[in-house]
């Protein structure tokens, strides 16, 4: 240790001793890298710092001006005589010859690294990124770290002041030349072949080296070449300063001439060339606008000695300062002390009172401020004009933001002074393709992997556990935490470029590298490429990914689970998935099909345990046990998938059959599609193996078959997953055992259930069954039973429940099996009264009578509105073969559907005017106690805010009824108290037949049993709310209520150029076929 920090003392006293006068510490720092390699190791030789290194040491003079801190070298004995020749060298205003070349280039490897192995992504990011980006300034060697920067607090007094001896590459052509070029105010070429020689005065061609040989072979000159003449030319006139040069395109022919691109003095006046404090204060405050400074000079004399001065200045009312308490021999001395003091607090970037802006909003202020001045800007004047403009203070660091930032040259000019300029040049950003190295996989058949991400079964990231993996990867996450630390570069939003890798800190990981995805207002969303997920950070936290950095891949792999990519459709699969995250597994990579696929397909095992887990198989199989459908006497929520006509009802898990959708879904199409196995030549032996088969809709839906095969090559099935019933070619089956094995052992989610006692009056109300229950949110819970039903429900037979639906303003909870049953015993009672009635009542069949007979003139007057309950005339039905026009308010299916005769269409709409008006006249107390069957009334529908006709249908309980609408076919539960009688005000409503008139279509069969639902939707989209011309073929009675006509119609559609028949229609889209072809 000790050996190694001698060597770096004598290499300090070495650097310092060749440069003549103290030196800031930085630029010792500098000089130190650029000749020994690397930074001065301060912190391996026990220092925080690096000023306390030179103030621990002996042999170092040390002293603070300005807040900066400068380091000179005592020479001893042995190294007087090199002191000595350093001192008497002749200061000189043009650039000294030092080693390092061009400042706007960026600065490649010196020849004391090693040579690094050819890599074409470094190689394209050297040349395309830090040329572009980065620009070594003047007085500093180009470097993208910044290790040699010092805490802010050594940075909180003014401008820095550098060494700025360049490496300069002077030529021989003569100030008129320039001048006269300037005049003409164009750049033009020359082609001058001899260099033209002022005769008053020639600047001398010094030794070329070998790089001022390939750069003249090379016939270009760097943008930097061109400052450093102008430069030259400015110590000799000092009445011209530069503009700004180039920030990117380093290379130009020598044969392009000079710099002419100046501007005259009055735009940017120069510093003053006087070491006087006083004329640099007059010249800044001039230079800011601020009123010239007022001196005030007081003596204080002493007895015994000479008299002392003191000053206080004034400079408007934003600036005072005094020389208290230093006192000066004389008072020339004492202004100067005062004016160095207040030209301090004019340069500080701190001015208590005011807030400080943050790095972000300072850069962006400051490229707006450079931006305004065309000419530039005096560094020492940015402070007190940034105060003006925005009444902030700048940051500590605003200095290196600016010197990184790419729309802002800054430069050391006239007296070495630092002048800002903006930057017009198109900035060059980083492509956007730059990406880090691919990674390369083991060879070997298993790998050691640790999980990160585990989103769900196709989206798991895991990192390769290895010496070339993880270990370089930790090595590479402690070098960027050394560095970042303490440098790196910040980036100003303007320049962050998306799918562009960068340095992100993150709160609770440290410094990691990053892809931009999206760019908010302060923030940003990265893509954490070690890791596979993503993550937000404030722009600040943001810093450019230096090369050293890049060279290793990213290790962050995409995985997907083999065989189990299906449960990444539910949200219960991948909940199964995302327990992984934090295990050291092992991986069993499986061959990659598609190179173009960035997922790769594996098998985890755990082999923590005595046995090796095959972690797929067990997720697969936890996923299939949470899928068990069970039933129990805690209700539960389930979806009816279908009612059978004989009124067998099939429940379904809340959501089950739609997770099996998905997942065949994603089999089936997109990126993970799977080839469809051939479809069997016979039916499987066993009656539970299951199928898929896809529907009209496109959906692919689990099936199993349930006969045997026909003569058309067809198979009835059931969908597992709803309990429809469905005929199929055979053809069309795929074997879910071979396409999916995780489907194939998920549970069935449909099962046939038993309503109980309502079970006798299923049959008969399945179609009412079907209206309660079907789209419903249906609650369902088993029923207690006998120790004989319950151990043949355990068994597999179908158990005993009760459904519940929510009906009703209030969504109250009804129980279906009482609906039904209720409904089915009243229909049975009211039969039994009406065949009592027509059999017994002799006494009210005379009054009938009497009152037909002998009819009085008074039964022609107006009936008072409470006893308007007589039945509605019959409608005028076609005869056979008959046309009439007709409006379909209602359909169900092709069987199923309701008409109105258009020629009392306007009768109807006037009549429903009318009730719109007089049925809000009637009040609650007008509402019927106890209405029976078949009598008229009106009701209020508060789906479309209407009153309506109705007729009483049935009764559900004391104080509900179901009401058929006479005029549109539907029927609906009402509660009695929303009765009201017809108003006597509407007397349409009690003469006009009932407009709805049930019917089916002419000569069309289903493909199967029944209907499907997709032929029943389209069926409606083809009628519902359309004209028609109606072709009578058949009157006939309604299956379900013999007293109602049923029409069979030929549905004509006369609207387009070609009349259309629905019945043909609907054969030719493949949803029916034609009774008649059949026979």
């Amino acid at each position: 240790m000790a050996t190694d920090k001698e060597q770096v003392i004598q290499a300090l006293r070495a650097t310092l001793l060749s440069v003549k006068g103290a030196i800031t510490i930085k630029q010792c720092n500098r000089d130190y890298r650029e000749l020994q390699g690397d930074w001065i190791p301060y912190k391996k030789l026990g220092y925080l710092t690096l000023d306390k290194l030179f103030i621990d040491i002996p042999g170092f003079k040390v002293s603070q001006i300005n807040g900066e801190w400068y380091v000179d070298a005592i020479a001893n004995q042995e190294s007087q005589h090199i002191a000595s020749m350093v001192s008497r060298q002749k200061s000189s205003k043009k650039a000294n010859i030092k080693l390092s070349y061009s400042n706007r280039f960026p600065k490649k490897q010196g020849s004391w690294r090693k040579p690094s192995a050819p890599n074409n992504h470094s190689t394209s990011y050297n040349n395309q990124y830090s040329n572009q980006f980065y620009r070594a300034k003047r007085g500093t060697s180009f470097n993208n770290n910044y290790n040699n920067k010092f805490s802010g607090k050594y940075n909180n007094k003014s401008t820095e002041i550098k060494n700025t001896t360049q490496n300069t590459k002077p030529i021989s052509r003569s100030l008129s030349d320039y001048s006269e070029k300037s005049g003409s105010n164009m750049p033009t070429r020359t082609n001058q072949s001899h260099p033209v020689r002022d005769s008053k005065e020639e600047v001398k061609q010094p030794m070329r080296t070998d790089q001022d040989i390939d750069l003249k072979h090379s016939r270009k000159v760097s943008a930097s070449q061109r400052l450093s003449n102008l430069r030259d030319r400015l110590n000799t006139v000092p009445d011209l300063i530069p503009l700004q040069l180039p920030a990117v395109n380093n290379q130009c022919l020598e044969s392009s001439g000079p710099v002419t691109n100046v501007v005259p003095a009055h735009k940017l006046e120069p510093p003053p060339d006087s070491t006087s404090s006083v004329v640099k204060l007059e010249w800044t405050c001039r230079k800011l606008g601020l009123p010239q400074p007022v001196y005030k000079v007081f003596d204080i004399g002493h007895k015994h000695g000479p008299v002392s001065y003191y000053c206080t200045i004034k400079v408007g009312s934003a600036y005072t300062s005094s020389s208290y308490p230093d006192s000066s021999p004389s008072d020339d001395l004492a202004k100067d002390v005062a004016a160095v003091k207040l030209l301090a607090r004019i340069e500080s970037f701190n001015v208590d009172g005011l807030p400080t802006s943050s790095s972000s909003s300072a850069l962006t202020y400051l490229t707006e401020l450079v931006a305004a001045h065309e000419a530039g800007l005096w560094a020492n004047t940015v402070p007190h004009l940034y105060r003006e403009k925005y009444g902030e203070n700048l940051p500590s660091n605003w200095q290196e933001l600016v010197e990184n930032c790419p729309r802002i040259i800054k430069d050391r000019v006239v007296n070495g002074l630092l002048v800002l300029l903006p930057n017009k040049e198109d900035v060059p950003r980083l492509p956007v393709d730059s990406d880090l190295p691919p990674l390369q996989f083991p060879e070997e058949d298993f790998w050691n992997v640790y999980i990160t991400v585990a989103n769900s079964t196709l989206e798991i990231w895991l990192r390769i556990i290895g010496q070339e993996y993880s270990d370089a990867f930790e090595e590479l996450l402690g070098d960027m935490k050394n560095y970042y630390e303490n440098s790196g570069t910040s980036v100003d939003k303007s320049m962050i470029i998306t799918n562009a890798w960068y340095a992100v800190n993150l709160d609770d990981g440290g410094w990691q590298r990053a892809k931009i995805l999206e760019i908010d207002d302060e923030t940003a969303t990265v893509f954490l490429g070690d890791h596979g997920d993503d993550d937000v950070v404030c722009l600040q936290k943001i810093k450019i990914l230096e090369p050293q950095f890049r060279r290793l891949p990213a290790q962050g792999v995409l995985c997907r689970l083999e065989g189990a990519e299906e449960l990444a459709a539910s949200e219960a699969g991948a909940a199964l998935v995302r327990r992984l995250p934090g295990e050291v597994l092992v991986a069993a990579p499986g061959p990659r099909h598609d190179p173009l696929e960035p997922s790769v397909a594996l098998v985890l095992f755990d082999t923590s345990t005595q046995r090796d887990l095959n972690l797929n198989k067990e997720i697969v199989h936890d996923f299939c046990t949470a899928g068990t459908f069970t039933i129990t006497q805690k209700p539960c929520e389930v979806e009816v998938g279908c009612v059978s006509e004989e009124g067998c009802v099939w429940v379904a898990r809340a959501g089950g059959e739609a997770i099996v959708r998905a997942a065949l879904d994603l089999l089936t199409a997109g990126p993970y599609r799977r080839p469809l196995p051939a479809a069997p030549h016979a039916p499987a032996p066993s009656a539970a193996a299951l199928y898929i088969v896809r529907m009209r809709a496109g959906d692919w839906v689990r099936c199993t078959i349930i006969s045997g095969l026909d003569g058309e090559g067809t198979v009835r099935t059931r969908l597992v997953d709803s309990g429809l019933i469905l005929r199929a070619p055979l053809s069309s089956l795929v074997p879910l055992q071979t396409f999916s094995p995780a489907l194939n052992a998920y549970p069935h989610q449909a099962r046939a259930v038993r309503l109980g006692a309502a079970e006798r009056a299923a049959g008969s109300m399945a179609a009412r069954l079907r209206e309660l229950v079907l789209g419903a949110r249906v609650l369902c819970r088993a029923l207690p039973a006998p120790a004989a039903a319950a151990a043949a429900a355990a068994a597999g037979d179908a158990p005993h429940v009760e459904l519940f639906v929510r009906t009703g303003p209030q969504d109250m909870l009804a129980s279906v099996n009482n609906a039904i049953l209720m409904e089915y015993e009243c229909l049975q009672l009211g039969s039994l009264k009406d065949d009592e009635k027509e059999t017994t009542n002799h006494v009210e069949a005379l009054n009938r009578k009497k009152e037909r007979i002998f009819r009085t003139q008074s039964s022609g007057g107006v009936q008072p509105a409470t006893g308007l309950r007589s039945a509605l005339p019959p409608p005028t039905l076609p005869t056979p073969g008959q046309c009439f026009d007709v409006f379909v308010p209602m359909a169900a299916n092709p069987w199923n559907f309701v008409i109105q005769p258009n020629r009392t269409r306007h009768t109807l709409l006037t009549m429903m005017a009318t009730l719109q008006v007089e049925c809000p006249k009637l009040s609650e107390l007008d509402a019927p106690v106890n209405p029976a069957s078949g009598e008229l009334y009106t009701v209020f529908y508060e789906k479309d805010a209407s009153w309506y006709r109705v007729t009483i249908a049935g009764t559900v309980s004391p104080e509900m009824v179901t009401v058929y609408f006479c005029d549109y076919g539907d029927l609906d539960l009402f509660p009695n108290k929303a009765l009201r009688p017809v108003p006597a005000g509407a007397p349409l409503a009690r003469s006009l037949p009932p407009q709805a008139i049930k019917a089916r279509l002419y000569d069309v069969s289903p493909l199967h049993h029944d209907w499907a639902v997709e032929d029943c939707i389209r069926f409606q989209e083809l009628c519902v709310e359309q004209q028609f011309v109606g072709i009578c073929k058949d009157v006939g009675k309604d299956p379900l209520n013999a007293t109602e006509p049923l029409l069979t119609l030929d549905l004509i559609d006369t609207s387009t150029d070609e009349d259309i028949y629905l019945n043909k229609q609907l054969v030719a889209e493949g949803r029916a076929r034609l009774e008649s072809s059949a026979s």
